[in-house]
């Protein structure tokens, strides 16, 4: 059977908001199609799938107008339970869509509840755990995974349902930069031989645009542009809504025709338009290796939540003051039990950690985070308040500080993550990206030395993540220690010196980022993928552009001297 998605005047917003999450939306999106929804955080995006799979209106309460069908059902009268066998949902946040206690139970969870018989379950779940990287993992219980193996296991999940209509909202946001490759092609190649529709909501543009045949780009609950990938793209940028990746933004430049969707495509467009001229060899250089006292130091460190396996095994690692480093690694590495030692809320199985000179085995938490920020790859793990003020004020209160510094302190915080207006909302009313800055604030009222920050470009749209990194960047230069966790090898590399790569709880390197962008066989083994724009300058090594390029900026001044024309931009 086929069933196109339609949505038929639709408005919509929640109860208690004064603004439209969703205004006036009409669309249909034909059977078989492989759709991207992009746009900025907030923009509707998630509101808009809620939609496709009946969460709204029947879960999520608020008021709708005009008619969402999928095929031959509407969505007001349909149960979300019946959606479900039409509709596979991938939610932004996985942890909220696992509900059982193995990572087997997990997968088979969907198709039992459809009545699907056994064989054919045990094939499916086979079938589903090995597509996504997770064959081994089938006691493991879903809560207790990295975020990354998290999104896999429920991705596993929707495979397993084959259902007719994939709704995936930001699927790669938890993966490592291989699994994000690999999960990608996975759910297109799945949509593509079963004949189903396949709706993407993402940031990650570089890896989606090349494999998608129709992108919508929303802003402020409407859809500002709705068409085919190359038109779309062929339109340019809508400041502070939409900006495509620095490689089309590059092609437009040199007026390169039919825009190249990757590095590759790019290098070839170059060399038949322009004759190129080869730079002087570039020579790798080091940066500045800091020389301050350490601050974190692992001796001889192991750590195993199982007596069968251990997650950190032998780490010796030193940070100093002022440091800022990039912790690396592939999905279940071990960077966040890692990092997690720093505040105390693991205790070395051997080894000892030190933090400013406390030994974390035998100093509390509280006494820890006095010195030490952390902010959870998970906002949810770390908020307990039902409004922003009240988050803003629980660490002080918690940590006595003086009341007369609360105004003052909570206002630089919010100002610092662009917050202030949010001041009086509820929590829950807050998105994703919107809570992970609220868990950054409410960390930098206490004004720590260290600050520790698990993924935070989860759930943040270009504009966002650029003001995240602008913000890291500006608290380093002002004295504090950062240590973060990410798969964005790109922004590491422009913002920090030094990575510590993972691999199953051994430090497999430490050294130079850019270093690190050279050794691709140790990138590789480890998950890591280069930046697009890396990817561009090794096509162009041959002309002596450096293998370590990573930046807009950069790259186009050796584009400019490799083609040796000027631009205005």
């Amino acid at each position: 059977m086929t069933y196109p998605i339609e949505f038929k005047n639709v408005s919509f917003s929640y109860t208690g908001s004064q603004s439209l999450a969703l205004s006036d939306i009409n669309l249909t999106i034909a059977p078989g199609e492989i759709v991207l929804i992009t746009g900025p955080a907030g923009s509707g995006k998630t509101t808009l799938c809620s939609c496709i799979n009946g969460l709204i209106p029947h879960f999520h309460e608020g008021q709708l107008s005009g008619d969402v069908t999928i095929g031959p059902f509407n969505t007001r009268k349909a149960r979300v339970g019946g959606l479900a066998s039409l509709v596979g949902m991938v939610f932004q946040d996985p942890e909220s869509q696992l509900v059982t206690n193995s990572v087997l139970d997990e997968v088979a969870f969907g198709p039992e509840n459809l009545g699907i018989a056994r064989e054919e379950i045990n094939q499916r779940i086979q079938s589903a755990l090995e597509a996504t990287r997770l064959t081994g993992y089938e006691e493991r219980e879903p809560h207790n995974l990295s975020g990354g193996e998290q999104q896999a296991c429920v991705i596993a999940a929707t495979y397993a349902m084959h259902p007719e209509i994939y709704v995936m909202d930001e699927p790669l946001a938890n993966l490592d930069p291989a699994g994000r490759a690999y999960i990608l092609n996975l759910v297109v190649q799945v949509a593509r031989q079963r004949g189903k529709t396949l709706v993407i909501v993402e940031h990650a543009l570089e890896e989606t645009l090349p494999l998608v045949e129709r992108i919508i780009i929303m802003d402020e609950g409407r859809i500002v542009r709705d068409g085919p990938t190359q038109e779309v793209l062929a339109q340019g940028d809508i400041p502070h809504v939409f900006k495509r990746p620095d490689v089309m933004r590059l092609a437009n430049l040199y007026q390169l025709p039919e825009m190249p969707l990757t590095p590759g495509q790019f290098h070839q467009a170059l060399r038949q338009k322009y004759s190129l001229h080869s730079l002087s060899n570039k020579t790798f250089q080091n940066g500045h290796v800091h020389d301050g006292e350490a601050v974190i130091e692992f001796k001889n460190v192991s750590f195993s939540y199982t007596q069968e396996k251990e997650t950190l095994h032998d780490v010796n690692l030193n940070i100093k003051s002022g440091e800022m480093v990039a912790i690396l690694g592939r999905n279940g590495s071990g960077k966040t039990t890692l990092v997690r030692h720093i505040i105390g809320l693991q205790q070395p199985s051997q080894g000892s950690v030190h933090v400013i000179g406390k030994d974390v085995a035998v100093t509390p938490t509280h006494i820890l985070a006095r010195d030490v920020g952390f902010c959870f790859q998970n906002p949810n793990h770390q908020i307990v308040s039902f409004t922003v003020k009240d988050e803003m004020t629980f660490g002080l209160k918690t940590h006595n500080v003086d009341p007369s510094e609360f105004d003052s302190r909570i206002r630089e915080a919010l100002e610092i993550v662009d917050l202030s207006d949010k001041i009086d909302w509820e929590v829950f009313d807050l998105g994703k990206g919107q809570k992970q800055r609220l868990a950054l604030a409410s960390v930098l009222t206490l004004k720590p030395k260290i600050l520790v920050i698990d993924e935070p470009t989860t759930g943040q749209d270009p504009e966002m993540i650029d003001e995240i990194f602008a913000i890291i960047k500006r608290l380093n230069e002002m004295g504090t220690t950062i240590l973060l966790i990410t798969h964005r090898i790109d922004y590491a590399a422009l913002f920090t010196k030094r990575a510590v790569v993972l691999q199953y709880g051994r430090i497999s390197y430490d050294g130079p980022i850019r270093k690190l962008l050279l050794d691709h066989e140790l990138m590789r083994s480890n998950s890591l993928d280069l930046p697009e724009l890396t990817k561009l300058a090794v096509e162009l090594s041959d002309l002596g552009v450096p293998g370590w390029a990573v930046g807009y900026d950069e790259m186009k001044s050796y584009l400019d001297q490799i083609v040796e024309v000027q631009h205005g931009n």
